[in-house]
């Protein structure tokens, strides 16, 4: 009888506890919808949110870096992004952006030097107190965050292999955006969400493996028949409920310059641009190719792209995209991070003159393919002209310079006279496509009445 009575009270009491467990649960449950609910009700009655555009920042943690011969032979193929510094200047980054205050960041893709998951899991730390503040971090992954088998640390010397970002771990990290969206997609990363009169759509343009991986990221972009039906289901809904649709993707849906088409423009391209006209989206906004460029569909012309240029290399580009009612305001910065550095920053040359340091890496790099291109052609260049077509590389990925129409001729003249074949024109007309998307203003400032 007593052990009947004692069984009863140990039910009973296990019954009152998990009673005040399950409740104490439901009660949490109650207020996290609660307040997602209030941030998706918040985002949605906003008169004119404000976002933070960053594309291709290639996060590399400091814990993966060191000074050995296998780094710097490592950072000598990053092709002008800076890999040393990235988490110094995600750190003053965040700092603008506690004071300035964005409705929310935005990033376009490769957020992650090679799909590292300590990268992500330390950027995502970083941005933390972003979040506390009450700004959104809104992110989908680029070409080279998923599964990448580039993924790589450097300990004692040598290159090892290290964690690779999962599809999920991507979704933890970035919850932000998959928490307050309007609808997810199944069959990838993409989601869209609502804030004020605008429907954002980010999207998965990505080929990645389904597990972890040996092989190197795919450059190439698509939408699965199940991605395109989704989105065309989320953009009738949109016109249906009277809100203006804006495109964020890794790959470029217009060829931003004839030699980086293959491997940057989306393979389906031509699927997406035909919802794009039937729905009468008015912008796009991608990365992948590291160029800043502003442009418009010629066939119809309401439709234009903003390539975004990269975070981690010269121009270091946040894009501000401010929604108005009936107006989309678009503007580029080059990110100073001087008066976010601490003095110990300070006294690291390199960062103290950070905008030169980038752009002296870009520099390099544009001579050095002058220099191989100049080799094929027979040219002896001098160092004068080596230094010209260097700049011309620089100008083009940063969207533009201030040189006059009579130093792009000046310049043009100096390569022909370099010439062994005068009537040698590819040559001349890749060097003039570099100098005649010098305008500055066309590539960084853009408004759209849609």
């Amino acid at each position: 009888m007593f052990r009947k009575r004692f069984l009863m009270l140990s039910l009973l009491f296990c019954g009152v506890i998990s009673f005040f467990w399950l409740t104490d649960q439901t009660f949490i449950q109650i207020d996290v919808k609660q307040e997602e609910a209030q941030e998706k009700e918040r985002l949605l009655q906003m008169d004119e949110p404000h976002f933070w555009i960053i594309s291709d920042n290639h996060f590399f943690p400091d814990t993966f870096i060191e000074e050995s011969a296998a780094f710097r032979a490592f950072e000598a193929t990053a092709l002008g992004n800076d890999l040393r510094y990235t988490e110094t200047i995600l750190t003053a980054f965040v700092q603008k952006a506690l004071v300035e205050k964005p409705t929310g960041i935005i990033f376009t893709g490769d957020v992650t030097l090679n799909g590292e998951k300590a990268g992500l899991d330390r950027m995502v730390e970083l941005l933390q107190p972003l979040q506390e503040a009450g700004i959104l971090i809104l992110a989908i992954p680029g070409n080279h965050d998923i599964y990448n088998g580039w993924a790589r640390e450097f300990k004692n010397g040598d290159k090892i292999t290290t964690h690779q970002i999962s599809p999920q771990d991507f979704q933890r990290g970035f919850s932000d955006g998959y928490r307050l969206s309007q609808a997810t997609d199944k069959h990838s990363l993409s989601y869209s969400l609502d804030a004020g009169a605008y429907r954002l759509f980010l999207l998965d343009s990505n080929i990645y493996a389904d597990r972890f991986s040996k092989k190197e990221p795919v450059s190439h972009g698509r939408f699965s028949e199940e991605t395109l039906a989704w989105l065309e289901a989320r953009l009738a809904d949109a016109k249906e409920k009277g809100k203006t649709p804006i495109l964020f993707l890794h790959h470029n849906l217009l060829a931003h310059h004839e030699q980086m088409t293959d491997g940057f423009v989306l393979n389906n391209a031509s699927d997406v641009l035909s919802l794009v006209n039937q729905y009468e989206v008015p912008l796009a906004l991608s990365g992948h190719t590291h160029l800043q460029n502003i442009l418009q569909q010629v066939d119809p012309s309401n439709f234009y792209e903003i390539s975004s240029g990269s975070f981690s290399a010269v121009g270091t580009s946040i894009g501000h995209l401010t929604l108005q009612e009936n107006t989309i305001i678009y503007e580029n910065e080059s990110f100073d991070p001087l008066p976010y550095l601490d003095s110990q920053h300070l006294a690291n040359p390199d960062l103290k003159n950070y905008s030169a340091y980038v752009r002296l890496k870009a520099q390099e790099l544009g001579e050095e393919m002058a220099r191989e291109l100049f080799r094929s052609y027979a040219i002896d260049a001098d160092t004068q002209l080596m230094k010209e077509v260097g700049e011309a590389y620089v100008f083009y990925f940063m969207g533009g310079s201030q040189l006059t129409p009579l130093q792009k001729e000046a310049r043009l003249a100096r390569l022909q006279e370099s010439l062994p074949r005068k009537d040698d024109s590819s040559l001349l007309e890749s060097y003039r496509q570099l100098l005649d998307a010098v305008n500055w203003e066309a590539h960084h400032h853009l408004v759209i009445q849609p």
